[in-house]
């Protein structure tokens, strides 16, 4: 299957998860942070992330994901200089030289919400192109459910569900 039907693949599936969690509830329920209201922003999408997935351990995959969900809010390729990605890749570097090293995903992301460069309200444009990354870096071309880029889309589909996004602008 070709990246483009896999991506479309994956977000079929992301679309579905978001059609049941509606349909359970008989309403949109927010996919943010809990106690939290409004749009979600970026930010917040990589903190549910972390927070969801406390233990994960971090991989090239998930420091794609964040690094173009950071340069989808900033509108720079390289994403929030010392920001979330670039702080879980130094926790890759240390781990290949056999240092130990106490930080985990979940302190990382959780801390996403709090950086202003990171407060732009998600779009489905911005998932896509997360979804695109997390894809292209991992060994099955595929998006993990509980993932950067399904976190993202989750929130894009919430966002445009409550109108806080034009899903025509998209």
């Amino acid at each position: 299957m070709s990246q483009e039907g896999q991506m479309r693949q994956g977000e079929s599936n992301m679309s579905q998860e978001g059609q049941r969690r509606q349909g359970e509830s008989g309403q949109d329920q927010r996919p943010g942070l809990e106690g939290h209201t409004g749009p979600i922003t970026i930010g917040e999408a990589l903190a549910v992330v972390g927070i969801k997935n406390p233990n994960k351990q971090v991989d090239l995959v998930v420091v794609s994901a964040v690094r173009s969900a950071e340069g989808r809010a900033t509108g720079v390729g390289e994403g929030v200089p010392g920001g979330p990605a670039t702080q879980l890749q130094q926790v890759i570097e240390r781990r290949t030289y056999g240092l130990e090293d106490e930080h985990r995903m979940a302190q990382i992301l959780s801390r996403a919400k709090d950086i202003p460069a990171l407060q732009k309200v998600v779009n489905m444009r911005d998932a896509h192109k997360v979804a695109e990354a997390e894809m292209r870096n991992d060994s099955t071309g595929n998006i993990d459910p509980n993932g950067i880029a399904a976190s993202m889309t989750r929130a894009a589909e919430y966002n445009a569900a409550q109108g806080h996004v034009n899903p025509q602008e998209q």
